[in-house]
């Protein structure tokens, strides 16, 4: 467990808002009780027409001018002293130890420049919410953290709703990517950062995220996440991610094929309607099922759980289209 001494001036933890404030004051007030014998350096950045300081907090305000969080963790960043340097979001729950569980590899081992905690949802999330968490949403979710199995494992995928990356890494990669203003930019940065050592995943570094909990407002984060992918891939800047193989996989693309053999096939509609509303929820049961069975997510959760998924694929290819014929 890391030390009093450890903690005091040399972390900062970093939270970004915009719009939900009882929220942020909920998490600065988790945060001092969490640590109460050492706090540590607390920078919120609020995206607000009406500024109102966070005691026991360095409190940096902005207009509303829709610059991204890109910009605003930079901002962050700029305003922080700390050399471990952690984000996490506005609307997360803090589970117990949770600091000392993300930085105590970085203050262990020179060669740990990243880490990432677990991310689940409230218990008291409804079906839809826990569905999105055992689908992996975000952070890995809930099926992530079962998988680790309370061991920590190398990664390369660090999500800033709960991470922590040495400062020197952060400044050797440049920052965020401001052009990435409807999101990406943290995958690009982690893949940029662990190139200079090593980064984990830290299960019990656990936070409990607000999930969407409904169709309407999934379909809208995944419109949001197909165009920040886009936009990811038009900075050329992360190598492993050829158009074609990307493109051919794209849910909206296996529909049509469905949809088209359905066509010219003998009882097309009865292929058509097996494929989509058997095999397809089919394959998703087989896929969760262990997950489900493993996490605390009620069997409605499950039941809903191929619903969720074919909303997220259709939404992430709907994003996606955009963001290649109308993002620029």
């Amino acid at each position: 467990m890391s030390s009093e001494k450890e903690h005091n001036g040399a972390v900062s933890v970093l939270v970004c808002s915009k719009g939900r404030r009882t929220s942020l004051e909920n998490l600065v007030t988790s945060i001092r009780k969490i640590h109460h014998r050492a706090i540590p350096e607390i920078v919120v950045v609020e995206e607000t027409a009406h500024p109102k300081p966070i005691d026991g907090t360095r409190y940096i305000a902005h207009p509303i001018a829709n610059l991204g969080i890109p910009f605003a963790r930079n901002l962050a960043l700029a305003n922080a002293t700390g050399q471990i340097i952690v984000f996490v979001d506005d609307d997360c729950i803090l589970a117990d130890s949770w600091l000392d569980a993300l930085i105590e590899p970085i203050l262990e081992d020179k060669t740990v420049v990243g880490t990432q905690g677990g991310v689940t949802v409230p218990e008291t999330s409804n079906a839809i919410g826990w569905a999105e968490s055992l689908l992996g949403f975000p952070g890995g979710g809930i099926t992530r953290v079962l998988q680790a199995n309370g061991q920590h494992r190398r990664t390369k995928e660090v999500s800033t709703l709960n991470c922590a990356y040495r400062r020197l890494v952060l400044e050797k990669t440049g920052g965020f990517n401001e052009r990435l203003k409807v999101g990406g930019e943290d995958y690009l940065l982690a893949k940029q950062a662990c190139e200079h050592g090593t980064c984990v995943f830290i299960p019990d570094a656990l936070v409990y995220h607000e999930p969407r909990g409904g169709f309407g407002k999934i379909w809208t984060w995944f419109i949001r996440r197909g165009r920040a992918e886009i936009d990811l891939r038009k900075t050329g800047k992360v190598k492993d991610m050829p158009w074609w193989p990307f493109i051919r996989g794209w849910f909206l693309f296996k529909i049509l094929a469905v949809v088209l053999a359905s066509v010219f096939l003998p009882y097309g509609t009865i292929f058509a309607a097996v494929m989509l509303f058997v095999l397809y929820p089919g394959i998703q049961y087989a896929r969760y099922f262990r997950w489900w069975h493993e996490s605390p997510a009620p069997l409605s959760a499950l039941i809903v759980l191929p619903a969720v998924k074919m909303v997220m694929d259709v939404a992430m290819d709907v994003g996606r289209i955009r963001g290649v014929a109308f993002d620029r």
